[in-house]
C-alpha cells in the first residue's frame, strides 16, 4: 500500500514537473481575461477628445491604445496630436495582449462656453394635443360613458381630426363639437408612429360632445442655464422636459425662454426634495430666446439677449468625462439673486451609464448651499457643474432619500 502511494504521489509530481509551464500559462492567461472583462467597466463606448491632447482613458489602466482612421490605418498609438478634427476608431488591449473593447474616439477643437447658473423660465407647446388620461363623462341624460377609453392612451398626441389638423385644445373641442355625435376619425402620434383611430363622442347637452379625454397643449416651468456658447447657443436642464401626468417626454412643436425670478425655496429634506419657486412674466419684453429641442439630455436653443447676470462671463474650457476624477468640484448657481459655487464631492464617475443624465453622482459638501435649500432641489436642474477651472456638466437629479445627494450629466452630452 505505501509503494502504491509513494508511487502516485511520484506520478504527480513528475506530472508537475512536467507542464508546470504550461498550468502558470493557463492561470495567468485565466487572470488576465477576468481583469480585461473587470475594466470593461472603465472603457468608454465613445470619447471626446480635443486636438492636440493624449487620449486618455486614466491613469491607472495598463492598456495599449491603437488608433485607425475610418479605412483602418494606423494612425497612432495614443497621440493624436497632429491630427485634424474626424471621427476615428480606438482598439484597447490589457497589457498590449488581451482585448478590452473599442472606443470611438471624436476629435474636437478647443471648445468653450459661459457657464449659467442663472434660472429661466421655459415654455413649450406641444406638437399636437397631448392626451393625459381617458375616462368618463356625464351624458345628457346624466349617465357615465367613457367613449376614448381603450382606444386613447396618456401620452398619445392627438395631430388632427377627420383630417383637419389640430394643435390646440380649443380646436379640438370645436372639431369634437361639429361631429354632432357622429363618430370622429383622430390621428394620433403613439410612441413615435402615426396610427388612426375611431371615437364617437357622446351628448353631454347644450350642443357639447365629448370623447372623454383630458388633455394640454402646452406647459411651463422654472429651471436652470446650463451653458451659452459663442453663437448664442444655450443647452439647459440636462434632463427632458416631461409631462407629470404621462411622465414622458413631451413632443414639442415650439418653446420660448424667459428671465425668471425665483421668490421662495423650499428647503430639501428626506422624503421632500423640495423646489425653487419662481416667478415667470410671459410677455415679449421678458423673452430672451427659443427652445428649439427637446431630448433626454436637456432642451436647446438660441438667445437673443444674454441674461444680466452673464454680461460680464467669461466663458471657460469644456473638461471631458476621462478628465473628471472624484474629489472637489462646485456647483455654479445663482439664489436670491446672489451668484455664487457651492463646493461638492464627486462621489463616483460612470463612463458607460444606463441613464445618460446619471453620469456623475456627488455629494453636497458646502454648508452655505446645505443651509439656504438643503442641498439639492428641483429647479436646480441644469446647474453648470465645474472642476479644475472647466465646466464638465450640470445637475440633473436629487436623491429623495438624501437632498445632499444627486446626479449630474457629462457637459460632452449636452454639447452633443
Amino acid at each position: 500500500m505505501d509503494r502504491d502511494i509513494r508511487a502516485e504521489k511520484k506520478d504527480v509530481l513528475h506530472f508537475y514537473r512536467t507542464y508546470r509551464g504550461r498550468i502558470f500559462g493557463i492561470y495567468l492567461l485565466g487572470l488576465l481575461g477576468f481583469a480585461g472583462l473587470s475594466l470593461r467597466d472603465y472603457i468608454p463606448e465613445t470619447l471626446s477628445v480635443q486636438k492636440g491632447t493624449e487620449v486618455s482613458l486614466g491613469h491607472f489602466l495598463p492598456v495599449t491604445k491603437t488608433v485607425k482612421s475610418g479605412d483602418g490605418t494606423v494612425e497612432s498609438f495614443g497621440m493624436l496630436s497632429t491630427k485634424e478634427c474626424g471621427t476615428y476608431e480606438m482598439e484597447v488591449r490589457l497589457l498590449g495582449i488581451i482585448p478590452i473593447g473599442d472606443v470611438t474616439v471624436h476629435i474636437v477643437d478647443d471648445t468653450q462656453v459661459i457657464p449659467g447658473g442663472v434660472p429661466i423660465g421655459i415654455y413649450v407647446h406641444t406638437d399636437g394635443v397631448l392626451v393625459v388620461d381617458a375616462g368618463d363623462v356625464e351624458t345628457e341624460s346624466g349617465s357615465q360613458k367613457s367613449p376614448a377609453r381603450h382606444i386613447l392612451k396618456a401620452g398619445d398626441y392627438i395631430l388632427a381630426v377627420n383630417g383637419q389638423p389640430v394643435s390646440e385644445k380649443e380646436e379640438l373641442i370645436r372639431q369634437v363639437n361639429a361631429s354632432g355625435g357622429e363618430a370622429v376619425v383622430l390621428t394620433v402620434s403613439r410612441e413615435g408612429e402615426q396610427m388612426e383611430c375611431e371615437v364617437t363622442p357622446v351628448n353631454c347637452g347644450n350642443g357639447q360632445y365629448r370623447i372623454g379625454a383630458w388633455v394640454r397643449d402646452d406647459m411651463a416651468g422654472i429651471g436652470t442655464l446650463t451653458y451659452v456658447d459663442a453663437e448664442g447657443n444655450f443647452g439647459a436642464l440636462g434632463h427632458s422636459i416631461s409631462d407629470t401626468d404621462t411622465e414622458s417626454q413631451v413632443d414639442m412643436s415650439e418653446g420660448k425662454a424667459y428671465l425668471a425670478e425665483v421668490v421662495r425655496i423650499v428647503r430639501g429634506e428626506k422624503g421632500n426634495p423640495g423646489e425653487l419657486v419662481g416667478q415667470i412674466q410671459y410677455y415679449a419684453g421678458n423673452e430672451i430666446g427659443v427652445i428649439e429641442e427637446n431630448n433626454e439630455e436637456g432642451i436647446y436653443g438660441t438667445l437673443s439677449s444674454l441674461p444680466e447676470e452673464l454680461q460680464d462671463m467669461q466663458p471657460v474650457p469644456v473638461g471631458y468625462k476621462q478628465e473628471i476624477k472624484s474629489g472637489a468640484a462646485q456647483i455654479f448657481v445663482e439664489l436670491d439673486g446672489e451668484f455664487a459655487s457651492y463646493d461638492i464631492e464627486i462621489d463616483q464617475v460612470d463612463l458607460n451609464p444606463s441613464e445618460t443624465n446619471k453620469s456623475i453622482r456627488f455629494r453636497v459638501t458646502d454648508q452655505n448651499l446645505i443651509d439656504r435649500t438643503g442641498g439639492i432641489i428641483q429647479g436646480l436642474s441644469g446647474a453648470p457643474i465645474l472642476q479644475d477651472g472647466k465646466i464638465i456638466g450640470a445637475v440633473t437629479h436629487v436623491f429623495v432619500s438624501d437632498p445632499q445627494e444627486g446626479y449630474g450629466i457629462f457637459i460632452e452630452d449636452m454639447l452633443g
